[in-house]
């Protein structure tokens, strides 16, 4: 299946775990992030926004014994480790972290593992206001994991305040990349032509220089032509270019004046 548009590659990308439940400002530099890296070939999803503490406290209990949260046990030992982060102490839970992960242009398979592109996805984030959790210690990174926070911290977070969101040069309406592409492709093709044209209409006029000017009278009319010469109804030039009626009338009225 090809590549889908993007408007419609970008639905595919939000629609997933209370993404566009996000904060706005934190949603609208998610669209800029997957615009950004869309027109670069490199294709995300995100795989969560916004998550309540029950979100929070079921991932919580993933790959753990014994978990409680409001008198539930959320624990699932079985299942793969997913946060260290409880209930209330996420980014996530504030609307203000995003998780994403690599995908291809039909935007339906999910690829977890950390490569260059994943790495220019978060290099583009970064770019635009968030931290990445691939730049956490080992022990505590999480290579989906971007939060916009500025400098303040979860507890700050969890006391009311919310981070200054700076402003970006947004791409709204531009080339993408593949746009892009197509038409320089099309410029280069269309000057190639222009090149060739130039080239060819430059070779004729010399040729046609060469051959009408610089060619000797044909045998034919050689000696018509040398009398025309001694007679002064000729300059002796260019014996093979075509005769204009000003000439003809010019050489007529030589004739007469004799």
């Amino acid at each position: 299946m090809s590549k889908l548009p993007f408007d419609q590659f970008l639905v595919q990308a939000l629609k997933r775990n209370k993404v566009k439940q996000a904060h706005p400002d934190v949603l609208a530099r998610g669209i800029e992030m997957v615009r950004r890296c869309y027109d670069e070939g490199i294709y995300i999803l995100f795989t969560d926004g916004l998550r309540t503490d029950i979100d929070q406290a079921k991932l919580f209990g993933q790959n753990r014994n014994n978990y409680w949260y409001k008198s539930v046990n959320y624990s699932a030992p079985n299942k793969p480790w997913a946060t260290n982060a409880e209930p209330g102490t996420s980014f996530h839970n504030f609307g203000l972290a995003l998780d994403f992960v690599l995908t291809d242009g039909t935007a339906k398979p999910v690829f977890w593992t950390r490569n260059k592109q994943w790495e220019r996805a978060a290099a583009i984030a970064k770019e635009l206001g968030f931290d990445w959790g691939g730049d956490w210690p080992a022990k505590i990174r999480d290579n989906p994991h971007i939060e916009y926070k500025g400098s303040l911290t979860i507890q700050q977070v969890r006391a009311g305040r919310f981070p200054t969101f700076k402003p970006y040069k947004k791409t709204e309406g531009g080339l993408t990349m593949d746009q892009y592409n197509e038409l320089k492709k099309l410029i280069e093709a269309q000057a190639k032509t222009i090149n060739i044209q130039a080239e060819a209409i430059q070779e004729l006029t010399a040729f046609k220089k060469g051959y009408l000017e610089e060619r000797e009278p044909s045998k034919t009319h050689a000696d018509a032509w040398g009398w025309a010469q001694k007679e002064g109804l000729v300059d002796g030039k260019n014996p093979q270019r075509p005769l204009t009626r000003e000439q003809f009338a010019t050489i007529e009225h030589r004739k007469a004046c004799k």
